[in-house]
């Protein structure tokens, strides 16, 4: 009997997989509670237009040149799958066990049962990827490897967080029915209003928030196997961009002048679930950034109304007096998001 859909099973390889490869992938397996799944092998046809055979006519194509898997996946943050995700975006997770010695960012005791994870970024040049098995509920299965997070972007809709996590991958092929039984974190999304924004001091009264990371990856030939799929994903761009937006209630000269003056600012986004992750400690995600820094605003027009709004670029920068660039760390129930046999 077919297995039904509706489901989006993932997990971490070890290497990026291009077609053919058989390469390590964890045995810790996640179900994402996806919104949405777009995923496409985006073929380019081979098309012969343009030579000269003999009369004036469009020849037929001669099928598929080449493909490059790309997509995207939304979903609420639940405190798993966001592990799961930020492993993928940053490419490294340390994981330390609670034991009633070590602590989180705001100094406090991680208990035994919850598990932090702190967050780190590759220098290489390959980024962590993942694979993917997805079908929609009627059925019709697929498969990606090697994907890559080019950018996950968070932000607040509808009660909610909500990430959204643009793809590029290697390989995206249908496949017969796997015949999986699919199984879910306990704890619901984090709301809205667990969320707990330490910003620039003096600044306007903020309306909304949203940050992302931004990786620019490519994939590409490096003629490693024969085939139509690339068999490389790269980082395209020297840097990774943390960053965002802060919409403004009305424009501060605390927040122009911090702009202006190119002022930078200790920051930190924490969130803090209702479940516990173990007795008495909650999920909880935080995002630090000790030298936080303003790159562009954008003031609404000025009207005869009672204030005119802005909104701040922003981004996280590297600080001196820290040595630090930014830490994410999240505390939740999940022991470990990659093991290979």
């Amino acid at each position: 009997m077919a297995s039904p859909g509706g489901y989006i099973q993932a997990a971490l390889e070890q290497n990026p997989n291009a077609e053919g490869d058989a390469g390590a992938v964890s045995s810790n397996l996640f179900y994402l509670p996806g919104t949405s799944i777009d995923m496409n092998a985006n073929p380019t046809m081979l098309d012969t237009l343009d030579e000269l055979r003999g009369g004036f006519y469009a020849s037929p194509n001669s099928g598929v040149a080449e493909y490059a898997p790309a997509g995207q996946l939304d979903s609420r943050c639940y405190p798993s799958i966001m592990g799961l995700l930020l492993s993928a975006a940053c490419g490294g997770c340390v994981t330390t066990p609670g034991d009633g010695i070590i602590t989180d960012p705001d100094a406090e005791v991680v208990p035994v049962g919850a598990f932090r994870h702190v967050f780190s970024l590759r220098t290489t040049e390959i980024p962590q990827t993942f694979q993917m098995v997805y079908a929609p509920p009627a059925g019709g299965f697929w498969k990606s490897q090697g994907v890559g997070i080019d950018e996950v972007a968070v932000k607040a809709n509808a009660g909610s967080w909500d990430q959204s996590s643009k793809l590029v991958g290697l390989v995206h092929k249908p496949l017969a029915d796997p015949a999986l039984t699919p199984s879910y974190e306990t704890p619901g999304p984090w709301r809205t209003g667990q969320c707990v924004l330490a910003w620039l001091s003096g600044s306007a009264r903020t309306e909304d928030f949203d940050w992302s990371l931004k990786n620019s990856l490519v994939t590409e030939h490096q003629f490693g196997v024969a085939s139509l799929f690339p068999d490389s994903i790269i980082y395209d761009a020297a840097l990774p961009v943390l960053g965002g937006s802060i919409p403004k209630r009305w424009l501060d000269a605390v927040d122009y002048e911090a702009l202006t003056a190119g002022t930078t600012f200790a920051a930190k986004m924490k969130l803090t679930h209702a479940e516990d992750a173990a007795t008495g400690y909650k999920h909880q995600l935080w995002v630090e950034m000790p030298a936080c820094q303003y790159q562009a605003a954008k003031p609404d027009a000025i009207t005869n109304e009672r204030r005119n709004k802005a909104s701040f670029d922003w981004e996280a920068r590297y600080d001196t007096a820290t040595s630090k660039w930014f830490t994410i760390t999240l505390v939740n129930a999940t022991p470990a998001y990659a093991t290979y046999a």
